[in-house]
Parts: C-alpha cells; structure tokens; sequence
C-alpha cells in the first residue's frame, strides 16, 4: 500500500485519463538454496531497505516506459543506534540491531518529466517536500529532523546519479525518433 501511494503521487494521471498503469514488482524468497539451476524464479535477497529499492526501481521502470511523472522519487533508508548514531542504507542485520529506522522517500526536482509541473503539487512547491516517511520502533524527534537532514542530503547525491544515467538514454531515444 506505501508503495501503490508513493507511486500514486508522483505519476500524472490527468494526461491520459481512460488508461490505466500497473506495476508489478516481484519478489520471490526462497529458504531452499538447491534449486536447479535451469529453475525460472526471480529470487530477491531482502538485505535491508527493500521498501526504498523497490521505490526507487519502480520510478525507473516508469521513466522507462515513458509514463509522465511530476517528478521522480528518491528513497532511502535511514536508521538510529542505541547511541544516536544515524545509518543511512543499513543492511537487514543491522536494521534489526538499530532501536529505530525511517523509510524516507524526497522528490527529486531535476529530473522531471513535465518541467512546468514539477515544481508544484496540487498548488503548492514540493521543493523541500517529502513525499512518503515510514519510521519503525521508537526515536525521538531531534533524531528523525536529524535523519531528514541526512536523508536529503543523500537524496541529492542520488538525484545527480539518476540525472547521469537518465538523460544519456532520453536524449538518445529522441535522436532516433527524429
């Protein structure tokens, strides 16, 4: 359901409004390791944070398949030691040790693709917005401002990443459309 909202609120609708978009994403885990080779599973190793992967990989399926977004999504996971120590992108071991960890998700501005609309959602900036946050376990509020501030830090540091690999392949695409 947090994955259908976040998704929900970054695709523009109105544009083509009798069409519907799914995405499906899929993962399959297995305890049994002695599968045939030749076995056609889709096996995913859930090594921590996988609500922000999964965020994060279908933004760039609907990028890919050319749906118009308001903006992308940039999501990462963000966890609180016992000491306040904040971890950003922990593994599954250490996600259990942590006493809390937010899933944080920011919109990134500039990969957008509807330009005029990007800066705006229903009326108002979304500029330092945050567009979905799911925490777990108990931390104070001085501890989630402080893992804001580190999680749109590396938000932006992602946002140049996909920026880089994102636009090589838009502009190619056009070129040979034309």
């Amino acid at each position: 359901m947090i994955l259908k909202r976040t998704l929900e609120s970054i695709c523009i609708r109105s544009i083509y409004p009798n069409t519907t978009t799914s995405v499906i994403v899929q993962a399959c885990f297995s305890l049994n390791p002695s599968f045939p080779p030749f076995s056609f599973l889709l096996v995913v190793h859930d090594d921590g944070a996988l609500l922000p992967c999964a965020i994060n990989a279908a933004c760039a399926a609907l990028v890919d398949a050319g749906i118009p977004l308001r903006h992308l999504a940039v999501a990462i996971c963000c966890s609180v030691a016992d000491n306040g120590y904040i971890f950003l992108d922990p593994n599954k071991q250490e996600e259990e040790k942590m006493k809390a960890f937010s899933y944080l998700v920011f919109p990134n501005l500039n990969v957008s693709v509807l330009p005029e609309r990007s800066t705006q959602k229903g009326g108002e900036p979304t500029a330092h917005g945050i567009i979905t946050s799911v925490t777990h376990g108990a931390m104070s509020v001085d501890d989630y401002l402080h893992c804001l501030e580190r999680g749109r830090a590396v938000s932006a540091r992602l946002s140049e990443f996909l920026r880089k690999n994102i636009e090589p392949k838009s502009s190619s695409e056009s070129s040979k459309a034309g």
